[in-house]
């Protein structure tokens, strides 16, 4: 998966900085880097990014006039702001305008890469599924509808960590067939011990189903399969 990424920001120092946090993911490119609204437009005329990486404060506009830019003439386009303004309607605004996150200044390389992989799986996702589950709209918008909701580090047992849980979790969806221990360990990168304590948690607060594989000769292998909402 390629992504091309534009980073609209007047400070070119902080430009430089965001770009370097994005060296961390191979997949991304930065095809352009504006330092006011007019060159973030031109360069919108001339590349056609999956995300803008905004500010809000320019010296030629402010940076909600430019989501409205950009909602209406690129709906396609995802956002997500940096910028040092707390002020309470730029982030109501920003809601609105469908802003994946809103980031204030200033921003740690390691909040903004885990903010980045989760933009990123959610980003494939929707490249992959033609439908969904409710499950998948409590992931992705990040409400406890229901008892699939993701809980906080707080409510789960001792061994358990979240985000850990979310990768193993985001594993078994994409495994039509489900997974095996050491499949599960190969696809998220954990021990044999983990993984099983991971599967065998899911499957005790019933959102994992274990089946039994009898296609291999030799004792039968325990399968993870998801459970169907």
């Amino acid at each position: 998966m390629g992504m091309n990424v534009v980073i609209a920001e007047d400070d070119y120092r902080v430009s430089l900085l965001h770009e370097q946090f994005l060296q961390s993911f191979p997949e991304i490119n930065v095809t352009g880097k504006a330092l006011n609204g007019k060159e973030l437009k031109d360069l919108l005329t001339k590349e056609q990014p999956q995300l803008i990486l905004l500010d809000i404060y320019f010296p030629d506009i402010h940076g909600t006039a430019l989501l409205s830019f950009i909602r209406s003439n690129y709906p396609h386009i995802d956002v997500i702001i940096i910028s040092a303004s707390d002020d309470r309607e730029d982030l109501l605004r920003a809601k609105r305008h469908g802003v994946y996150y809103y980031f204030i200044k200033p921003v740690s390389a390691s909040d903004f890469q885990q903010v980045m992989k989760r933009y990123l799986r959610d980003y494939e996702w929707f490249q992959e599924k033609a439908s969904f589950q409710s499950k998948d709209v409590e992931r992705l918008f990040g409400h406890n509808a229901s008892q699939h909701s993701s809980e906080k580090q707080s409510e789960l047992p001792t061994g358990i960590d979240v985000i850990t849980l979310e990768k193993v979790e985001d594993q078994l969806a994409r495994a039509k067939e489900g997974l095996t221990i050491d499949g599960t360990c190969h696809a998220v990168g954990i021990s044999r011990t983990t993984a099983r304590r991971y599967l065998e948690y899911l499957v005790s607060v019933s959102r994992v189903e274990p089946k039994l594989n009898y296609g291999v000769i030799g004792r039968p292998e325990r399968v993870y399969v998801t459970t169907e909402d």
